[in-house]
C-alpha cells in the first residue's frame, strides 16, 4: 500500500502530516493575488533552447481550463499595426500538479501547496528568425486572453553585446531581491540575456516562492532570455531521514530530483547522450560566434559523465570566449573544512580547467562575493597593470541570506596547487550582481550593488593565441565590505 508523505518545514525534509500546523504564523495558506493562476497567461519567461541567432523559446502559465494555447510573433517595426501578418505558433501544454509530487514511495503531499489546483504550463519555440533582429511576440491563454506584445532581440552573429549574472535569489525574493533585479535593468539596460546561478528559490516545490521570483524580475524575464542553473535548493530530496553527511542537502542522492516546476516552466536544451535526470539542467548555449556557455548541474547525478560531456564540448567549440556556470563554487570557504563530496567533485573538474579552455567560472551557493583567479603566475596583485591568468572565478548572490568569506580557504587551495590560485576581491553582507560587456577580444566586468555602485571591476583581454591578461580597475583598492564595517545583519529567516 502506498503511503502519503508531506513536505515539512526545511527545504529538503519530508515528514508526516502532523507537521501541517507547525508554523501557522507563516501564513502558508494565504494566497496573494500575484500567485493565483487564471485563464490569462502569466509567468512568461524567455529561454534559449536552440541557436540564439535564429530561435528563442517562451513558456507561460495558465490555470487548467486552458487546454490549447497559442503564441504569435512578428518583426518589430515602427508602424502602429506591426502585428498584421504575425505568425501563429501552437504551444506544447503540460499539466503540473502542485499539491503533491510522485516520490519513490508513492505520493508526496506538498505542505505549502495544499489547496492549490493543478495548472497548465505552455511553451513555444520561435524558429527561423534573423540574427540580431528585434521581434515582437505575445502568448494566449483562453480564447481572446492575450498577453501584451513583448519585444526581444535575437543574438548577433558576433560581439559586442552585454549580459548579466545573478547568484542565488533564494530568500527575501519579492521583498528584498526585487531592488537588485530592478537596478540590473537600469545599469545593464542593453543586456541580451541573464544567467541565474542556481537556488532561484529556497524550497523547490513551493509555488509561492516561484511566484515571488517572477514578480521580483518584473517584465525583464519576458524581454531578455534566462539561462537558469539548477542549485541544491532547486531539488527535492525524497529521503525521509535527513542525510547527516550533508550529501542529501548539497549533492545527488538516489532519491533526489530536480523540482517538476523546473522542467514545466523552463524550456531548455536536452542533451540526449546524458542520463534523463540531467535533461534541461546540463546544457550549453553558443551565443553567436564569440561566446559559448556551458551549464553543469553540480547538485545532480553522474558527475563523471557531466565532465566528459564538458570536455568533449570544449574541444569542439570554436568560440572566442568560453564560460562555465554551475551552482557550487570550486574554490571558496565559508565556515569549516571542505565537504568531502565537494572535494571529490572539485579535483576532477580542476583537471578539466587545467586544459586552459575556460575563461570564466560563474557560481553561487556561498552567499558572499568572491572573485579569484587561476594561472601559472598569479601571486602578485596590481591595479592598472595587466598580468597573465588562465581562469577567473566568480561567486556572488542576490539573496538576503549572507555568508562570510574565509580567505584562508583560498590560501589553502593555493598551497595545494603551488600558488596557482589567488583571491582578488571579496565582500560580505552585500548582495551583488555581475555585468559583462563582451567585445571580440576584450571582456569588461563590473560588479554592482543594489544602489548601482560599482564594487569590483576588471578588464580581461585575450590575444589570437588564447593568452589572457587581466587588468584590475582602481575600484578594487576601495575598502572591503564585511560584517565589521557594514550595517548590523539580521538572519535571513527573520524578514519583516
Amino acid at each position: 500500500m502506498k503511503m502519503d508523505w508531506i513536505f515539512f518545514a526545511a527545504a529538503f525534509a519530508v515528514a508526516v502530516s502532523s507537521g501541517l500546523e507547525a508554523h501557522p504564523e507563516h501564513g502558508y495558506h494565504e494566497q496573494p493575488p500575484w500567485q493565483e493562476a487564471t485563464p490569462w497567461p502569466d509567468r512568461l519567461v524567455a529561454t534559449l533552447s536552440g541557436d540564439p541567432t535564429s530561435q528563442f523559446s517562451v513558456s507561460w502559465r495558465t490555470d487548467a481550463s486552458v487546454g490549447v494555447a497559442i503564441a504569435q510573433i512578428a518583426e518589430a517595426i515602427p508602424e502602429a499595426r506591426f502585428d498584421l501578418g504575425a505568425r501563429t505558433v501552437r504551444a506544447v501544454t503540460q499539466e503540473l500538479v502542485l499539491d503533491h509530487v510522485k516520490g519513490p514511495k508513492g505520493k508526496v503531499l506538498v505542505l505549502e501547496n495544499q489547496g492549490l489546483r493543478s495548472v497548465h504550463y505552455h511553451s513555444v519555440d520561435f524558429e527561423n528568425l534573423e540574427p540580431d533582429r528585434l521581434y515582437a511576440y505575445r502568448v494566449r491563454g483562453r480564447k481572446g486572453m492575450w498577453s501584451p506584445w513583448r519585444q526581444l532581440r535575437t543574438a548577433p552573429l558576433e560581439a559586442p553585446f552585454q549580459f548579466i549574472f545573478f547568484g542565488d535569489a533564494q530568500t527575501g525574493i519579492r521583498s528584498h531581491v526585487t531592488r537588485t533585479f530592478d537596478m540590473a535593468s537600469v545599469v545593464a539596460s542593453e543586456a541580451r540575456f541573464a544567467i541565474h546561478g542556481g537556488d532561484l528559490v529556497n524550497t523547490a516545490m513551493y509555488d509561492k516562492e516561484w511566484a515571488e521570483w517572477f514578480d521580483a524580475l518584473g517584465r525583464s524575464h519576458a524581454l531578455i532570455p534566462s539561462i537558469p542553473v539548477a542549485g541544491n535548493h532547486d531539488y527535492i530530496n525524497f529521503d525521509k531521514d535527513k542525510d547527516r553527511s550533508g550529501d542529501g542537502k548539497l549533492f545527488a542522492t538516489p532519491n533526489k530530483r530536480v523540482t517538476p516546476i523546473w522542467r514545466s516552466q523552463f524550456r531548455l536544451p536536452i542533451e540526449q547522450d546524458l542520463p534523463d535526470g540531467l535533461w534541461e539542467t546540463v546544457y550549453d548555449v553558443q551565443y553567436g560566434e564569440d561566446l559559448h556557455i556551458f551549464v553543469l548541474d553540480s547538485s545532480g547525478i553522474a558527475w563523471g559523465e557531466q565532465l566528459d560531456w564538458l570536455e568533449g564540448k570544449l574541444k569542439k567549440s570554436d568560440a572566442k570566449w568560453k564560460i562555465l556556470t554551475m551552482h557550487h563554487p570550486l574554490f571558496s570557504f565559508i565556515g569549516g573544512n571542505e565537504h568531502p563530496s565537494h572535494k571529490a567533485r572539485r579535483i576532477p573538474l580542476l583537471e578539466t580547467l587545467k586544459l586552459k579552455h575556460l575563461d570564466l567560472v560563474l557560481t553561487g551557493h556561498r552567499h558572499s562575493y568572491q572573485r579569484g583567479v587561476y594561472g601559472d603566475d598569479v601571486a602578485r596583485f596590481s591595479v592598472g597593470e595587466p598580468h597573465a591568468i588562465d581562469t577567473v572565478f566568480l561567486i556572488t548572490a542576490t539573496s538576503t541570506k549572507r555568508g562570510e568569506t574565509k580567505v584562508e580557504g583560498w590560501e589553502r587551495y593555493s598551497g595545494e596547487e603551488d600558488g596557482d590560485f589567488k583571491l582578488n576581491r571579496y565582500a560580505d553582507n552585500i548582495p551583488l550582481f555581475a555585468v559583462f560587456d563582451l567585445e571580440e577580444s576584450v571582456l569588461q566586468y563590473r560588479a554592482f550593488d543594489a544602489t548601482g555602485e560599482v564594487y569590483d571591476a576588471f578588464m580581461l583581454r585575450k590575444d589570437e593565441a588564447g593568452r589572457k591578461t587581466i587588468e584590475n580597475d582602481d575600484v578594487v583598492m576601495e575598502p572591503v565590505k564585511n560584517y565589521r564595517n557594514t550595517r548590523p545583519y539580521r538572519k535571513w529567516d527573520d524578514l519583516r
